[in-house]
């Protein structure tokens, strides 16, 4: 028996993550089971930009690192060199935060309703947007830290969260 299933690399389960997240971002207005699961995808893929980046430098990721410590890694330019670094306000470091909290609820059940509000849903998107481009298509550490066929789906499958997230945004101001 051989010891798994499929080998993945970590640039493959980035844009296969990207690619469900894509999928939920459209069908989530419809079926709201589907948002969970959304916010789970969006955390995991801001966390998978973000080792993909660091591991490219040579750092080695804790065994349980949480995603604000992966954040915070990133953010520093002792572990990512600048002009890698990410850019992490404090605000953007809030939204993705709450996203967090979100999905820790979802993935940690205590038998209560879960809900996530229009607004932070928003924000914590576009903080995990903002991560993902920044960590792999407008500053990557490696000109080929993915492949242009890779760089390409997760434009398109960002393209689609962005949109709910503006959605999002507009909905509730009105």
């Amino acid at each position: 028996m051989t010891a798994g299933i499929a080998l993945l690399s970590p640039e493959v389960q980035l844009v296969a993550t990207l690619r469900r997240a894509s999928g939920w971002a459209d069908t989530c207005l419809e079926s709201r089971e589907d948002v969970p699961v959304l916010v789970c995808d969006m955390v995991l893929a801001a966390q998978q930009a973000v080792a993909l980046a660091l591991c490219a430098v040579g750092d080695r990721i804790p065994e349980q690192a949480g995603a604000t410590e992966l954040l915070l890694r990133a953010a520093s330019p002792a572990r990512l060199p600048a002009p890698y670094t990410l850019p992490l306000p404090r605000s953007m470091r809030r939204d993705f935060e709450a996203l967090v909290a979100a999905r820790n609820a979802i993935m940690h059940p205590r038998g209560a309703c879960w809900q996530i509000l229009p607004m932070p849903l928003s924000a914590g998107l576009k903080a995990s947007l903002a991560i993902i481009r920044h960590l792999i298509l407008i500053q990557p550490v490696l000109a080929d830290l993915v492949s242009p066929q890779q760089a390409e789906a997760i434009t398109r499958d960002l393209v689609a969260v962005d949109a709910l997230a503006e959605f999002l945004d507009d909905s509730a101001l009105t």
